[in-house]
């Protein structure tokens, strides 16, 4: 009786310092250092995604701290089963290889890039078929018309970025 209230102690413990705002600040910090994304962006994405809350469900269905879809977490994750994208620090990993993908399609450049974080590649590239994308170049207000990721944009990365 006492190794399985032990084990039961054990257990609730794991779960509450894995599942935690702190805990998944400290996540989110070490997988933006750990996957080379600036982690000032890295941290403010999560904390306007989710406000760290591990268990954060969308009504779009995006899950967990970087509010990520299940097809988007197997397509960064493909070797994880689906109900991994629950656990904070496989959804923060696949969040984090989301951006290294977009940073390289969007040519570096944040403020498209986390337009198609929050509103959808596919969405992105249709908006903005006919220009090409500069590096260093403010595009948010490309965005102004979609309301939500026109403020996305500004949480993450401030009034002014690039």
């Amino acid at each position: 009786m006492k190794l399985k209230f032990k084990l039961s102690l054990c257990l609730i413990i794991v779960v509450l310092m894995i599942y935690n705002p702190i805990s998944a600040r400290i996540f989110t910090w070490n997988i933006a250092r750990t996957h080379q994304i600036e982690t000032i962006i890295f941290y403010r994405l999560i904390k306007t995604e989710s406000s760290f809350r591990s268990l954060a469900i969308s009504q779009q269905k995006a899950i967990g701290l970087g509010q990520l879809k299940v097809s988007t977490f197997k397509f960064m994750q493909p070797n994880l089963p689906k109900f991994m994208v629950w656990f904070p620090p496989a959804n923060l990993v696949a969040s984090a290889k989301y951006l290294q993908y977009l940073l390289k399609k969007f040519h570096n450049n944040w403020s498209v890039i986390l337009a198609a974080y929050n509103w959808g590649e596919s969405n992105v590239d249709k908006h903005l078929q006919n220009k090409s994308i500069v590096p260093h170049k403010d595009y948010r207000e490309e965005f102004r018309n979609i309301p939500e990721t026109y403020a996305f944009i500004k949480n993450v990365l401030g009034d002014a970025h690039e």
